[in-house]
């Protein structure tokens, strides 16, 4: 009783202050529930009022017509806005009273795109139609000095401002701060083509000379423009035929070999106007020039399409001397048996445009009237017509592979090209049939070599090196025999395959000297980056109208930017039918899904660390 009662004890048995301290108690229990039903209730409201806002602001996004709602969102969170200030922006953004100013930098490389291949008029009208950067904003996040075109026969000077526009610091993209020790840059091809202009001089205002003359004939006629003399001294110089202008400009462009796709884009460094006269000799002397330019990295090749003049001029730059033991790609290429070792300068060695030796040029041979001849067997093109149709092929679709005047649609060659090495035996009992049949799956499998490592997405680059090695040996058994020779293939084109083939063993043994854990893609060498840059510079001019060199110079330019973004966001991108070439999967079957092969579609291990060219070369 000292220490009073339990309040849990029956109330009959309460004192008076018990009863008081228990009623004391429950009143206050009951005051907290009731203010907390009354707190609950107005939270609830709050709540139901902000879900209606919420749900005013779905109804307004779903039918407002602004397409940058995104930004708006991004621009009202960074503020600290409410959902009905959300909305509220979102009206006056509808009624286009408000437009939100933060641009995203994918949003600023698709207009980038946009000015530089349709030019300021659509810029403005995506704009005014999206709320997308303005044209005065894009130009000037962006500035790109046109490309220095050579007036005469191009210099060291020209190639090096070029080449430091292309790349901000001059370096060529391979400090070591764009590539670590592990990653897949390792060097760079030069890229050589030409492209048609329009035979009309111009005054370059930057370098004060005239623009346009032929650089064959450069040296016949002062270039520096002071008065109008010079105007009329080239205008007679013309007339009378001792100036030629040119028809033709000489582009030459860097072609990283990196696996990265923000660095695909080939760079153009040289734009040289000419009319086509030019001996090997002296269109040496130019590619020297470009390499003595860019001497201070390395350069593993030069790659050409199939041009005669060029090829020769290669032949003088790059089969010197045979390769050293000293160098130090000796180990990996050296003892190659039956490989052409003859190498230039600092081991350089040229390549050919895979795409246009193997897909176009070997097509065109097989249609050609007399055909090919495999171990003395002739088999033309109405010979091989007959065995397609006959492996099961419908007759349409012999005729559309087959088509001769079709010459440069890629995806056309490679199918004709499978058609052929998919050929089964066949089931006639026919002598002649049987020894048809024989002789064109030996030429399908020279194909199946030559093809698949650049289209066959999950093989391994010691894969790669070995069909190249097979088609090689291959190439050469069906060449070198009595009944071979032309008879096979053409004499350009069978040296072309070569070439091509040891290019990329060359390659892969100064990629394992250089960064012996990096990755090599073999896809990235030859032309097909510069004809990209090609494809997209029609795009601009149209495929009836033809720039001049001033014109070219700036254009190409802006499509070296365009190519440097699409390459970054290659979703946006869509490639030529004519150049497009699906990947090959592990069943051998054309995989739609692949419009143009890249290093981020290749599956296969294309790993240097593991790989020996010798090994690869004697399992070929």
């Amino acid at each position: 009783m000292r220490d009073g009662v339990h309040e849990n004890t029956p109330h009959v048995f309460q004192p008076i202050s018990g009863l008081h301290s228990i009623i004391r108690v429950k009143t206050f229990q009951i005051q907290a529930l009731r203010l907390g039903r009354v707190n609950m209730s107005k939270s609830l409201a709050r709540k139901s009022s902000s879900l209606d806002d919420h749900k005013k602001f779905l109804l307004a996004v779903a039918d407002s017509d602004f397409s940058r709602v995104h930004t708006l969102i991004q621009v009202c969170i960074n503020n600290g806005m409410s959902v009905r200030k959300m909305t509220e922006q979102l009206d006056k953004a509808t009624q286009g009273l408000y437009s939100p100013k933060s641009f995203s930098t994918a949003e600023k490389k698709l207009c980038l795109v946009i000015l530089r291949l349709g030019g300021p008029r659509v810029l403005d009208i995506y704009h005014k139609a999206t709320g997308a950067p303005a044209t005065s904003t894009i130009r000037k996040c962006s500035v790109n000095p046109p490309l220095r075109v050579s007036a005469g026969f191009p210099t060291i000077d020209e190639v090096c401002y070029n080449i430091r526009n292309s790349f901000a610091d001059g370096s060529l993209g391979l400090t070591e701060s764009s590539a670590s020790s592990a990653d897949e840059v390792y060097g760079y091809q030069l890229l050589v083509d030409e492209i048609k202009v329009e035979s009309r001089p111009r005054w370059d205002d930057v370098t004060n000379k005239i623009i346009g003359v032929a650089r064959e004939d450069a040296d016949n006629i002062g270039l520096d423009f002071c008065s109008e003399a010079e105007a009329y001294a080239l205008v007679k110089a013309v007339a009378d035929g001792k100036v030629r202008l040119a028809v033709e400009a000489t582009v030459a462009a860097i072609g990283l070999l990196a696996g990265d796709s923000k660095t695909h884009a080939a760079r153009p460094i040289l734009v040289s106007g000419t009319c086509k006269t030019e001996n090997a000799p002296t269109h040496a002397t130019l590619l020297q020039t470009v390499i003595d330019a860019c001497e201070r990295e390395k350069i593993p090749g030069i790659a050409s399409d199939g041009e005669a003049r060029r090829g020769a001029a290669l032949v003088i730059l790059t089969h010197k001397r045979k390769l050293a033991p000293s160098s130090p790609i000796y180990p990996y290429v050296g003892k190659l048996a039956l490989m052409n070792n003859l190498v230039g300068d600092n081991d350089i060695t040229s390549d050919k445009d895979w795409k246009h030796v193997i897909m176009k040029r070997v097509r065109c041979a097989i249609l050609r009237e007399k055909g090919i001849t495999i171990y003395e067997y002739n088999i033309t093109p109405s010979t091989l017509n007959w065995h397609l149709r006959s492996g099961g092929l419908a007759p349409h679709q012999v005729e559309n592979l087959m088509n001769p005047n079709d010459k440069q649609d890629v995806l056309l060659a490679v199918s004709l090209l499978k058609s052929i090495w998919d050929l089964p035996e066949t089931s006639s009992t026919r002598p002649t049939v049987i020894a048809a049949r024989k002789h064109i799956r030996i030429f399908g499998d020279f194909l199946r070599h030559l093809i698949t490592p650049y289209v066959d997405l999950d093989m391994s680059l010691s894969e790669q090196l070995s069909h190249l090695s097979a088609a090689a040996h291959l190439a050469c058994s069906l060449y070198t025999h009595p009944g071979g020779g032309t008879a096979f293939l053409p004499k350009p084109l069978y040296t072309d395959i070569q070439i091509l083939i040891k290019n990329v063993f060359f390659c892969v043994a100064k990629a394992k000297v250089d960064r012996p854990i990096g990755r090599f893609y073999i896809i990235m060498l030859g032309t097909d980056r510069l004809e990209i840059v090609f494809g997209i510079y029609r795009t601009i001019v149209g495929n009836d109208a033809n720039a001049d060199m001033i014109q070219l110079g700036t254009r190409i330019a802006h499509v070296t930017q365009s190519g440097q973004v699409l390459a970054e966001y290659p979703e946006w991108n869509t490639t030529p039918r004519r150049l497009r070439l699906p990947g090959l999967s592990s069943d051998e079957e054309l995989s739609a899904k692949v419009d143009h092969i890249n290093p981020a579609s290749w599956r296969g291990n294309v790993s240097l660390e593991h790989i020996l060219p010798i090994t690869s070369w004697t399992h070929g």
